[in-house]
């Protein structure tokens, strides 16, 4: 494909006044702008199915609608450089059954924000990735510019909605996709600005629940009994209560609750497995 078309998908709650930010940007890119299509998807639009906001939900509904040779996943508070876009199609091209990331500015410090992750398997430690000089690899590209061609979306079946509402829903696509020989890579030559506090709240609690809760999850799915024993005695056992000791950060009854939730469903799941004795 010399000019691949692609859906630009943005979820948003529907008041954050940075979507017309990111909306202007768009329009503002150095390309077709007929092979652009722009969905953007609001809290009002999954009420409407009788559901809740969630990252996830809110992307596979409007992936559902999308008809671009490649989707583009970001969020409402992203910026778009004017030759962002047009970096990325030449990346596709030449990295054509690879999942696909970004340089990412923070755009209240102009520094260099994760444009990924590599997870330390014995650890559950995740270590952030930044962009290079030259294309990085990493286990996951950030969920906030996340380019993968309709093709491969559609193999995977999007992203798993029981990562709601947000976080480690992108981790479980690369995952799976890593698993399918489709790799993970960070693109030097594409630059976006991301207002990094807003996408979720930081410093709730609920923030804290549903981050361990899904990353819980996550390594449930992806990791090996022993990598997934080791990751929960450093993760919940140590490091956690540590950090609630000595930050005071109200992460420790959060991540507590996060664990009951997943521990309630594996038992459910496991409940749930068919029999297999005759």
């Amino acid at each position: 494909m010399d000019n691949p078309s692609v859906s630009i998908i943005i979820p948003t709650p529907g008041d954050n006044p940075l979507l017309s930010d990111c909306l202007t940007s768009i329009r503002g890119l150095h390309y077709r702008q007929s092979a652009i299509q722009t969905l953007v998807i609001t809290n009002a639009d999954l009420e409407k199915r009788g559901k809740p906001f969630s990252f996830a939900a809110a992307v596979n509904q409007a992936a559902s609608k999308a008809t671009g040779d490649l989707i583009l996943v970001t969020n409402d508070d992203v910026v778009f450089t004017p030759d962002s876009l047009s970096g990325w199609m030449k990346a596709s091209r030449r990295y054509p059954n690879t999942i696909l990331g970004a340089k990412i500015l923070d755009t209240t410090t102009n520094r260099p924000a994760a444009s990924g992750y590599m997870l330390r398997r014995w650890t559950g430690i995740a270590k952030p990735v930044y962009a290079a000089t030259r294309p990085v690899t990493c286990d996951w590209i950030a969920g906030c510019a996340l380019l993968v061609s309709r093709k491969i979306w559609t193999k995977l079946g999007g992203f798993d909605e029981r990562f709601a509402p947000g976080y480690f829903e992108d981790s479980d696509f690369c995952a799976r996709a890593r698993k399918s020989g489709i790799e993970s890579l960070i693109i030097p030559g594409v630059t976006l600005f991301h207002k990094q506090t807003t996408s979720f709240n930081r410093d709730t609690s609920t923030k804290y629940e549903y981050w361990y809760r899904n990353k819980f999850l996550f390594l449930r799915r992806h990791a090996s009994p022993l990598e997934l024993a080791t990751a929960l005695i450093i993760q919940y056992a140590c490091l956690t209560p540590a950090r609630a000791v000595f930050l005071r950060d109200g992460r420790f009854l959060p991540a507590m609750k996060g664990i009951l939730w997943n521990i309630r469903n594996w038992v459910k799941e496991l409940h749930d497995q068919p029999s297999t004795s005759s």
